[in-house]
């Protein structure tokens, strides 16, 4: 029931206009200057600690191009951390960055993570809430992109690594810092 009623709820929304920052084309969201090996490094300090949010760096920074060496530690990180998501959000988000990261990049990286995409594409029927919405990100022919809602975007700017870009953390050190003042202020 919950679920119905956040799909009603995140299909009112969107037809509304509260979700401003989703698009359909890749030009758009592809940020210039991204250092995408100092983000996966974000991404795995996030992962280990857990939580709600654990799985947002690599859900942020989705819709980015990437290499193989790259893909294979994000198809890394989906395994070793799939099945130990507690929450249907987790996986759906997850899963909707696998999906991304497939269907937005090349030949090459296609095939290092097709074994993390096929099992993406099966993880909305697992979930007991936003199984509707998670489909239409993951198998949808289209493909989902950006920050979504203003939540998302101040995510990214505190995750994502974009060296010379004021709005995002300028490196692995610089969040490592604040994460560091965050755990002391605990």
């Amino acid at each position: 029931m919950a679920g119905k009623k956040f799909l009603l709820i995140f299909l009112s929304l969107f037809f509304l206009g509260c979700f401003p920052y989703i698009y359909y084309n890749l030009n758009e969201v592809l940020i210039k200057g991204v250092d995408i090996d100092q983000t996966i490094e974000v991404a795995k300090i996030e992962l280990a600690e857990g939580g709600f949010d654990s799985i947002l760096t690599i859900w942020a920074m989705r819709d980015q191009t990437i290499n193989k060496d790259q893909a294979e530690k994000i198809r890394d990180l989906y395994f070793k951390y799939i099945d130990k998501l507690e929450g249907d959000f987790q996986v759906w988000h997850y899963s909707w960055a696998i999906s991304n990261y497939y269907r937005n990049n090349n030949a090459e990286v296609k095939t290092v993570l097709q074994g993390a995409y096929d099992d993406a594409k099966k993880r909305p029927a697992t979930l007991k809430q936003f199984n509707k919405i998670a489909d239409e990100h993951i198998n949808g022919t289209k493909i989902y992109m950006g920050d979504a809602h203003d939540l998302g975007r101040a995510y990214a700017h505190g995750h994502i690594v974009v060296p010379g870009n004021k709005d995002f953390i300028q490196s692995l050190e610089e969040f490592k810092e604040k994460k560091l003042n965050e755990n002391k202020k605990k």
